[in-house]
């Protein structure tokens, strides 16, 4: 934006993102995606009017907020608002009609109501507007049309568009307020900024809620607190390395300094497992380097000395070796990786510690951009001279490696630029190029004039006498570079994740006025934790020095004896994968085909082995995301998904729950036994015996899934726990299956008032479903004892998608159920705000 310095200076007092924290705004997301193609799409219109459209819906980009990102904050909160408004007539063109003719009316009623408050005249929207006659356009008709739009727009006053738009936003904000103050007379800050409306605070208000409440005349909330600042990280890893002097200062034995540091730490030692896993990574990267400096021509490459996540079920030929480490490094090296990296935490499933199938790609992961510069540049060497190819050449090492190269040079442990001056000089220096020769054979060949022999030779790629130089230039420059910065890289490896969880954290209590839930802090802390503490959260929230609201569980692990390589090859041998030579590519390449998908499915595998620790279960079909995989079976998933499953239970010696439908959370009223029990009215109750009580869904048309909130006796959730669904099976005696909610009443804890069946329409896969006269549910109810009601509400006709199926509540000491049927035309999102669920988009 061209700005004069004035502007430039007030824009970044108003729009700067440490400038809006200060004046509390700390819900400004740490990262962004500004969809500038509503801002752009009028220029592009007129300048590419052919694939405007396609450009803009590709103009997005992913925004790290910083210092000196207000540009991003105004583009996010005023601008890129204002233009979604004024584009939205070609918006909702380019995007088709909507579902029906009542919706179309709706949709353009509300678009025209829009455009007449911020003072467009009714004619910009004349080809536009439904039955406007824009469907009997061609392709240029339509081009002249927006271009027709774009001039009515400009002919406006934009200080008036501007204007009238933030009149518009502050309504939906005063709205708001209004709604949540209509008891007290004011609200808290966190209960009216949603999603939508934390742009116009930021827009209008440079994010202060202060001056919010001054535009509204408004007080205070009692309970308000407006947090300028946050506490600096405070860590608490290397205490063991100050036990002798805490113990001198405190007059006791420093081995009882020991047990007391053990006893805070959660673990056998005085140790964190930070400072483990450090001392792991020393051990590791002095095998690392020995092997490198160790390599002659004639010997194997190192390529999979690291493990880079490559999964291959096939013979290599070009220098790739399958968990070479296993063979290269020392068994006791091996072993402290296998011991330190083999849980983790899976951020969907925060509430388990699973197993991890690849612990050392994760080691590596955490060694991070030292590991990828050095071993990537002493595998460079190595293939340029002794090869079969490289993909650089010595003299390009610097560009080619130059994201870790810039990594290190950002945490302050640069790598000598004389390396790359020496590598350029030996390059010049190498023997000239020789082909590798792979076959050769002779052929005597007879003929009228005399014989001969004819020789023929298969080669592969070339190589270069010299390697032995080089790998001496690479190995001493490696090891001048970790003499001097190996230890201060590792702790700032360490140092900045844990600060980064600390202040994740402590934003989100400033935004939020409490806590993270555990399924929040693992949003921001699964990576941190599964590098530096095993996937133990509670060890992560210690070593920030947070109190864990949970403890984490730690089911059996599936995964049998070694690592995840093995257990993959055997899924592939299981599924029917057999060796892909160049003869099988070349002659059957549907075959071939076929075999990757198998060796896709074959490491997916392991994913379903963790998945089925989490959920305590076989994941189902949707919660696996079997969709995005290629199933090789005729039948497609029909087929293909009882054969994958049944593999894995074979492998993992685990079974399938006796009922089980793997067809979707559906099924069809015809297919349903009729409920021979008491039927419900909407709002009828009824009593329930104190045992398990299960709430079944039988529904026709649309896919829909079942869930449960535990809800207090003030109608709200203790924590974002509390739902119960698909991806959360299970909490405190409430637990969910295919199409169907399962109470344990008499395990339900004192401080859950009630207990709420839900039915959500599955909009993934079927996006433009309702509740209509199609798209139908019956609730059945049953107990053990012999309880039995069924209720069925009417057809629902206003576009909801959610739904209260029932509520199991408790009446006096007992408890009883009612027949709800109250639908949501704002989908989940409306039920969870009401609830007082964080939904995050």
């Amino acid at each position: 934006m061209r700005l004069t310095a004035r502007q430039r200076a007030w824009c970044a007092e108003a729009f700067g993102v440490q400038e809006q924290q200060r004046r509390g705004a700390w819900y400004l997301p740490q990262k962004m995606s500004l969809k500038a193609g509503a801002v752009n799409l009028p220029h592009l219109v007129r300048q590419r009017p052919a694939h405007a459209l396609t450009l803009a819906a590709d103009d997005s980009a992913g925004i790290i907020l910083v210092d000196g990102s207000a540009d991003a904050v105004l583009l996010w909160s005023v601008l890129v608002p204002l233009f979604e408004t004024l584009i939205e007539p070609i918006r909702v063109r380019a995007t088709g009609p909507a579902k029906t003719i009542d919706d179309q009316r709706r949709l353009w009623s509300g678009i025209e109501e829009r455009y007449r408050l911020l003072g467009i005249a009714d004619e910009a929207l004349e080809d536009f507007t439904f039955g406007g006659g824009w469907h009997r356009l061609d392709r240029p008709g339509q081009q002249r049309a927006r271009l027709r739009l774009l001039d009515s727009l400009t002919s406006v006053d934009p200080m008036q568009l501007a204007t009238r738009h933030r009149s518009l936003q502050l309504q939906a904000l005063m709205a708001a307020f209004a709604k949540k103050a209509a008891k007290t007379g004011t609200a808290l800050a966190r209960r009216v900024l949603t999603r939508a409306l934390q742009p116009v605070i930021s827009g209008y208000f440079a994010g202060d809620w202060l001056a919010v409440l001054d535009y509204l005349q408004a007080p205070p909330h009692p309970d308000e607190e407006v947090i300028t600042a946050l506490p600096e990280p405070r860590l608490y890893v290397g205490m063991s390395a100050q036990a002798a002097s805490m113990a001198a200062e405190a007059g006791i034995p420093e081995d009882e300094i020991h047990a007391m540091l053990a006893a805070f730490l959660g673990g056998p030692t005085s140790l964190s497992p930070v400072e483990e896993r450090v001392a792991a990574l020393r051990n590791w990267w002095t095998a690392f380097d020995q092997a490198h400096a160790a390599q002659r021509p004639g010997m194997r490459s190192l390529w999979g000395l690291v493990d880079d996540s490559i999964m291959a079920f096939v013979p290599d030929d070009h220098g790739f070796t399958q968990q070479l480490y296993r063979q290269v490094l020392p068994a006791a090296v091996n072993e402290q990786v296998d011991r330190l990296w083999q849980w983790v935490t899976l951020q969907r499933h925060a509430k388990s510690i699973v197993s991890n199938p690849q612990p050392h790609q994760l080691m590596a992961e955490t060694l991070g951009p030292a590991l990828e510069f050095w071993h990537g540049v002493a595998l460079t060497a190595w293939f340029v001279c002794e090869g079969p190819y490289s993909r650089a050449p010595l003299s390009g090492v610097a560009d080619y490696y130059s994201r870790p190269l810039a990594a290190l040079r950002d945490t302050g442990c640069p790598v000598s630029p004389d390396l790359f001056e020496e590598l350029r000089t030996a390059e010049r220096h190498l023997g000239p190029e020789e082909a590798i020769v792979k076959r050769r054979s002779e052929l005597p060949v007879d003929t009228d004039v005399g014989s001969f022999s004819l020789t023929m030779s298969y080669s592969s790629g070339s190589r270069r006498e010299g390697f032995e130089r080089v790998r001496d230039i690479v190995t001493r420059h490696r090891r001048a570079w970790a003499e001097q910065y190996l230890d201060t890289y590792l702790e700032q490896r360490w140092r900045t994740a844990l600060e980064d969880v600390a202040r994740a954290h402590h934003r989100h209590v400033a935004a939020k006025s409490r806590p993270p839930t555990l399924i929040q802090f693992a949003e921001f802390a699964t990576t941190t934790a599964n590098q530096w503490t095993g996937g133990d959260l509670g060890a992560l929230y210690t070593a920030i020095g947070e109190p864990a609201p949970t403890q984490q569980e730690r089911p059996a692990r599936l995964l049998p004896g070694g690592d995840g390589h093995d257990f993959a090859r055997r899924v592939y041998t299981a599924l029917g994968g057999i060796a892909v030579d160049d003869d099988l590519r070349m002659n059957q390449p549907e075959e071939a085909g076929r075999q990757w998908q198998l060796s896709c499915l074959a490491v997916e595998s392991l994913r379903y082995v963790q998945l089925h620790e989490a959920l305590g279960q076989p994941p189902t079909p949707k919660q696996f995301g079997s969709t995005r995989l290629a199933l090789v079976w005729p039948g497609g998933e029909a087929e293909g998904w009882p054969v994958f499953q049944h593999t894995l239970t074979a492998l993992t010696n685990t079974s399938l729950p006796s009922e089980r439908s793997d067809a979707g959370p559906t099924e069809s009223h015809r297919d349903a036994p009729q409920s021979a029990g008491r039927a419900l009215s909407k709002g009828a109750n009824a009593p329930l015996e104190a045992e398990a009580v299960t709430v079944r869904l039988i529904t026709t048309g649309a896919p829909v899934d079942v869930s449960a909130v535990l809800l207090t006796s003030h109608g709200r959730v203790r924590g974002d726990h509390d739902l119960v669904f698909y991806n959360h099976p299970h909490q405190d005696g409430v637990h969910s299956s295919t199409a169907a909610i399962t109470a344990e009443l008499p395990h339900i804890p004192a401080d859950v008032h009630s207990i709420a069946v839900i039915a959500s329409i599955d909009l993934e896969a079927q996006p433009t479903a309702v509740f209509d006269q199609q798209s139908i549910w019956r609730a059945e109810t049953t107990q053990p004892s012999g309880t039995n009601f069924s209720f069925e509400p009417a057809p629902f006709t206003s576009g909801e998608t959610v739904s209260i199926v029932v509520e199991i509540y408790r009446h006096a000491s007992g408890w009883k159920i009612r027949a709800v049927g109250q639908g949501y035309d704002t989908g989940l999102a409306g039920l969870a705000a009401d609830y007082g669920i964080d939904v995050e988009p």
